[in-house]
């Protein structure tokens, strides 16, 4: 199937992410949906399921529960109760972690941190490989830094991970 690409500010991004997320509809089908409009053909293939948002539900909570609600959903980053509920619906409908926008920008940043790391690795083996009788100019301190990043992003990954898993069953 042929693909479109555009290229967006971050402002942009974010607004179309928010855009589509309230809409029930991944990015990729808002698009197509919008193209369809445009061009004035809607159609619809078998094999291309476009699911809508097509049932409302509608739960009571009492004020001090919609307080907490608010609260916990701007905490966590989500920029409505309605889209922290969904998060929380399909997390636990699909056991998969539902990722804020936050989250997905750190998990972006961590794989710009491996790939520095991975190039420092690299030059590292190189320095090695080329260099093998003076090898000892690769000072100890040098690798334990680089051991030390490879650690702290370690953890940074799994901290995040560990939030994001444990998210629904905290008391926030």
């Amino acid at each position: 199937m042929p693909r479109v690409e555009a290229r967006l500010t971050d402002t942009e991004k974010k607004s179309w992410t928010q855009f589509c997320r309230a809409n029930g509809l991944r990015e990729s089908d808002m698009l197509r949906r919008m193209i369809q409009r445009v061009a004035g053909k809607a159609e619809k293939a078998e094999d291309q399921k476009v699911e809508t948002r097509s049932r409302k539900l509608t739960i009571r909570l009492s004020p001090t529960q919609d307080r907490w609600l608010a609260q916990r959903a701007h905490k966590e980053g989500y920029p409505s109760r309605t889209s922290w509920l969904t998060a929380l619906v399909l997390a636990e409908l699909h056991r998969e972690p539902v990722l804020t926008d936050d989250e997905i920008s750190a998990l972006r940043e961590s794989n710009r941190e491996l790939a520095a790391i991975g190039r420092n690795l690299n030059q590292v083996a190189r320095a090695i490989n080329i260099e093998f009788r003076e090898s000892e100019k690769l000072k100890q301190d040098a690798i334990e830094k680089l051991i030390e990043r490879i650690e702290q992003h370690k953890d940074l990954v799994a901290s995040l991970l560990s939030r994001n898993m444990n998210r629904w069953r905290d008391d926030g």
